[in-house]
Formats: C-alpha cells, structure tokens, sequence
C-alpha cells in the first residue's frame, strides 16, 4: 500500500467518506497526523484503532487481537485474558516483522501463490488430525478470522523463498568442516546425552534488553505450568528451528556455546530452563530425554558383499558339505569386497549382491554371531541357510551406526544454522530502516 492509498484508507475507512480525492504529497504528513488523532481509542471503535504502522502499512487492533488469539490457541496455553495480555507486546512484534518480511519479498518479486498457501495449511491440519476444511472451521469457533492464518503463512512461505534465493548463496559447507564435526560428535559419544528443544527471542538493541527478558520470562512460565514446548516454540521462536517445534536433536555437554552448554548441565528430562542472555538474545532450553553415553553394541553398520552358492531342495548332508567346503576354499583367495565380486564373475554357479547401512542390531541371529566383530576385509565363514550358502565380506565398518548422523545431515545442520544467523542480521537490517510507529 503507498503512502496515498494508505491516507485514503484512514480516511475512508475512519471518517466514514466515499471519496477521496488524490492528495498532493507534501499534504500527506499533515493529514496523516489529523487521520490519526481522529483514530484514537472512542468507545465502539476499539477493533478499528491502528496498533502500528510499518512503512506505508497499517497493522490494525482486529489484526492483532486475531493474531493474539492464534497464538494462544497454537502454543496451549491457557486462553484467559490474563495470558493473552501478556503476549500482545510479543505478537505485535512478530506482526511487524511480518509485514517487513512481506514488503521484502515483495520488493525481491518474490510471489506465494494461495495453492502453497492452501497446502501447508492442509498439513497443519493433517497434524491436528483434520481435514482443512474442519481446521478453518475451528479457527472460526475461536472467534479469528482464517485470513489471519493465512497472512502468517504468507509470510513464513516469502521468507522462506527469500532466504533461499539471497541467503543460501552465501553458505557453503566445507568437507573439511564436516569432517571436524563429525569427530566432535565422536568424542562426545561417551558423553551422556540429551535431546533439546529451544525458544530464541532475537534482540535488537539495548533499549529492547527489559521488554525481551520479560517475554522469555513470561514464555519460561507457560512452559513450567504445563504449555507444550514444541508448541510454544513454533509460535514464538525466532530460529530457524521454529519449524520443527524448537528441535536442535540429541547433544552433549560441550557441543553448544557455553553460556547454553552451563545451563543444560542443571537441566534434567522435562525440565525448563531459566531464560539464558546471549549477545544476540534469549534461549530457553528444554530437555526431552535423556541417554547415557558411550557405543552400544549391535549399532555398527556394515557395507557387505555376498558370495552366494546355491543349495538344491533336500540336500544330503554330503551335498550341503561339499558347498561348505567350496567355499571355504574360495574364502582364502578373498580379501576385499572386489575379490568376492570378480569370484562370483569367475564361476556361473556363484554369484553376488551387496549390501550398504545394515545395522548389526537388525541382522538374524546368524548373521550377528559371524559379523559382530568382523573388520573391514574380513569374510565370514560359510553361512548356511535351506536354499543357499553365503560368504559375507565386509567392505566398510560404521562403529557409531545410529548415533552419529550421516554427511548430509551434518552439512545440512551447518548451512542452516549460517542462514538462520544471516536471516536474523537481514531482520535486524530491515527494521532499522524502517518507519515504525507504534500506537499502543
């Protein structure tokens, strides 16, 4: 909206006129401040205040008082007026932040069509167990307006977009990189271990430091008295990690920055931490479970090749005995995956087949008793089955298995945490240069 459509809309809409006519642009700043010292609180009008101003846009009381109640339908919290009271400051700074993530997208040119709309608001549903359509219609039984939501997908999808677009070119990940981290997390294996959740309250300046420690305060509370976590953070955390309910995964003391790692120390499962400062805000922890440290056996994983001689239906012992031993011949002349493949080329009678990410833990019985403690080189001794006889040659040993993530996943953790720091420097830079007047 410019600035003109934006006078016509204060006038139009506050004053009750049809018409206005177009203004002369030097007149704007007066009339501005006549419209808004008509738009003050009068009885009967409360919903159509302005709560603020953002560059040429208005945020209006409705828009608020819809958003208030989003948020605490979404977050579990008790819907009394006490707590939605609470949380206006807050959700007014997320509205305004909203908008200037809108007007950025739409400055870049960057479109959210209502099909994508419509489609992450089918899978809010899905979570919810409903259909979409049953999802607006308890929205309205809340008493806010769909538009709401969908305003507020609008802009998470844009943003989402933007930092793809003008952000990730900006990130890249080293091999090198991953490779430390993954040691990192090998040397924290034997450490206990305890997957967190987290809330970010992002700030900007020292003027801020008291109203944002008053929110995370206020956040810290609801979490103690019951409200879920997950649900808080998606609604009020301003990390990437929001999406997913605030979920960082499983860590260990010394993974994180120290001021977070001191206070995960005193935290046990389902327990809230006390708002944590930082140089660029609050975090709240909160731990889910706990674990002890160390490698558990059976959750190696194993890259195999087969060498497979086939048995005929109801063998004689003497049958089954000469497969054993053909392969125990073989067996000598095999010291590599490679060995057992050209083998398996060598001979029409035998053949092969490979096997990547086979988890000890998942294998038969058999299985486990011949491969528990075999290296990479190493080929089983013949293991028989009804139909078949196999050897198996161990071509690559994961010791850690499960407990370690694989490469993409570290990588991906890495870029997203560099975009999350980039995105929020990009918030901090579109709020400076912006006019925002706040009417509340």
């Amino acid at each position: 909206m410019t600035r003109d459509r934006l006078t016509k809309f204060l006038i139009t809409e506050r004053l009750g006129l049809d018409w206005v006519p177009k203004l002369n642009r030097g007149l704007i700043p007066l009339a501005l401040s006549l419209i808004l010292l008509f738009a003050a609180p009068v009885a009967g009008q409360g919903i159509m205040r302005i709560a603020a101003i953002v560059n040429d846009e208005v945020i209006s009381i409705f828009d608020l008082d819809n958003r208030v109640r989003l948020v605490v339908v979404s977050s579990g919290v008790r819907p009394d007026k006490d707590n939605q009271q609470r949380f206006v400051q807050q959700v007014l700074r997320g509205l305004i932040d909203e908008r200037l993530r809108l007007q950025e997208a739409e400055r870049l040119n960057i479109r959210v069509s209502q099909r994508e709309i419509n489609r992450e608001i089918a899978a809010i549903a899905q979570r919810n167990n409903m259909s979409g359509e049953q999802f607006v219609n308890q929205l309205q039984r809340s008493g806010i307006d769909p538009s709401t939501m969908d305003n507020q997908i609008r802009a998470n999808i844009a943003w989402n977009k933007l930092a793809a677009r003008q952000l990730r070119r900006d990130v890249n990940v080293s091999q090198e990189e991953v490779d430390e981290e993954i040691e990192r997390l090998k040397a924290n294996l034997s450490k206990p271990q305890k997957r967190v959740q987290e809330i970010f309250i992002g700030l900007d300046s020292p003027d801020e430091e008291a109203a944002t420690r008053s929110n995370a305060n206020n956040l810290v509370r609801q979490a103690r008295e019951g409200a879920e976590f997950a649900r808080l953070a998606r609604a009020f955390s301003q990390s990437q990690s929001a999406t997913g309910g605030g979920e960082i995964g499983w860590v260990s003391v010394g993974q994180l920055r120290p001021e977070l790692d001191q206070a995960l120390l005193t935290l046990g499962p389902g327990q809230v931490s006390d708002p944590i400062p930082t140089f660029s805000g609050y975090y709240i922890l909160y731990v889910a479970e706990q674990r002890e440290g160390g490698v558990k056996p059976g959750e190696a994983k194993l890259d195999l090749v087969q060498l497979i001689a086939d048995i005929p239906s109801n063998p004689s012992q003497a049958v089954v005995d000469s497969v054993q031993a053909r392969l125990n011949g073989l067996r000598r002349q095999i010291n590599s995956c490679t060995d057992s493949e050209d083998l398996a080329a060598s001979a029409d009678d035998l053949k092969s087949s490979s096997a990547k990410g086979i988890r000890i833990a998942d294998m038969p019985a058999n299985l486990r008793a011949v491969l528990e403690n075999a290296q990479v080189g190493e080929t089983s001794e013949p293991v028989v089955s009804t139909r078949s006889a196999v050897l198996l040659t161990v071509c690559a040993r994961s010791e850690f298995g499960n407990q370690l993530p694989d490469r993409d996943t570290i990588t991906n953790r890495i870029g997203t945490e560099r975009i999350d720091l980039l995105a929020r420097r990009y918030m901090r830079d579109l709020r400076r240069e912006a006019f925002i007047d706040i009417r509340l």
